[in-house]
């Protein structure tokens, strides 16, 4: 059998956690499967030069890190705008590595390949304000274009698919679902918890939350839940992880500090910023429970992780939160800090900080059949179209 050269085009921007890991995840779901069915796979990441430490966790999972320069994004660029005009240019010409498919691609009226786009949600039909006239005019012609002339649209949850079968319907029957789960590295449960919770200075009790400080993650309202409770005496402590800056809104991050100051808050509300993936895990293990606020999800990475670990969430009952159907999530109406603070309140009480080792253990045979199931998907809508 001929080998399928597939091609996955990492994000380019590096401080999009989630879109990093999406692609790192459907790697590691492609190398579980059994031999049998990855034996004529060949698989090229590609990805801009100055993020090739984005493809370090996944190097050994592939037979190819495809660089690119300057240089080889302006001609991609001219070869796909020529191809899509003059007919007579060679196929070969437009496909130098010779991919059968690429993923996540955009559009091009004429390709070598066959390739799918992704759209992981409709965020700025839902939230307008979030985003400039631009912002939603660019993404609108870009969605569309991918309705035009796809061979396949993917989406991340069955809310997003019945979003763009809604705005896109000439389009549906080329939409298809694909739910990513989190691969849990067996390197996750070799350190201790503890030593990174010292590392951070950080107190035997904790709530985490690993969001980018975006607008839309509504750290807002934990703050001002964490207000309700302080009120009540009660003084539980959340750390969060993740990039600091919102580059729609860049006085986000600020005003978030300015309510924490002003509620007293500082050792209650712990920001670490960025910190190292592993590191993020391990305090995942040890804390109390992962709190999600978010108001708009293509499909939560952090909750997918939680599951993995078979760590409690708390979670806004946004649809597709509710969707990814995590067993052990107590959800909160949505910006409701009321809500959430009764929440938090009554974790404290029932939930225990530090390792669990009975729900990690129940938790692994079923990440595996999860990040399996996930590279059979992937697999299965890669060979309808090629």
């Amino acid at each position: 059998m001929k080998d399928l050269h597939i091609c996955l085009n990492m994000v380019s921007d590096p401080t999009w956690s989630g879109g990093v890991l999406y692609i790192q995840n459907l790697v590691q779901a492609i190398a579980s499967l059994p031999i049998a069915e990855r034996e004529n796979i060949k698989l090229t990441v590609a990805l801009h030069k100055s993020n090739l430490h984005l493809a370090e966790p996944i190097k050994h999972q592939v037979n190819q890190i495809y660089e690119r320069t300057i240089i080889d994004r302006g001609y991609s660029a001219i070869l796909k705008l020529l191809g899509g005009y003059l007919e007579f240019i060679p196929s070969n010409l437009l496909n130098p590595h010779a991919y059968d498919f690429v993923y996540p691609a955009w559009t091009a009226k004429r390709l070598p390949y066959q390739w799918a786009g992704w759209i992981p949600d409709f965020q700025h039909y839902y939230l307008p304000d979030l985003f400039s006239k631009k912002e939603i005019s660019n993404r609108n012609a870009a969605f569309q274009k991918l309705a035009d002339v796809a061979p396949i649209i993917i989406l991340s949850s069955q809310m997003a698919q019945a979003d763009f079968c809604h705005l896109y319907p000439q389009a549906s029957d080329r939409s298809r679902v694909m739910q990513f789960a989190s691969f849990a590295d067996p390197s996750w449960f070799t350190p201790d918890p503890q030593i990174i919770q010292l590392k951070y200075q950080l107190p035997a009790q904790f709530f985490l939350v690993s969001n980018q400080f975006w607008k839309h993650k509504d750290h807002g309202v934990i703050i001002e839940a964490l207000g309700i409770l302080k009120q009540r005496s009660i003084f539980p402590v959340v750390v969060c992880t993740g990039t600091l800056k919102d580059h729609r809104h860049p006085e986000y991050f600020d005003k978030l500090l300015s309510r924490v100051a002003e509620l007293g808050l500082k050792q209650q509300f712990i920001v670490l910023g960025m910190i190292p993936r592993l590191d993020q895990i391990q305090l995942m293990r040890t804390c109390l429970a992962v709190i999600q606020p978010s108001l708009f999800e293509g499909w939560s990475s952090i909750i997918e992780d939680a599951r993995s670990l078979g760590k409690p969430v708390i979670a806004s009952d946004f649809p597709v939160h509710i969707e990814q159907n995590l067993p052990n999530c107590q959800f909160f109406e949505r910006s409701n800090p009321e809500a959430l603070a009764s929440q938090i309140s009554q974790a404290i009480l029932i939930l225990k900080s530090g390792v669990n080792q009975q729900l990690e253990l129940l938790a692994q045979p079923d990440n595996k059949q999860r990040v399996m199931a996930y590279g059979k998907r992937f697999l299965e809508i890669v060979h309808s179209v090629v």
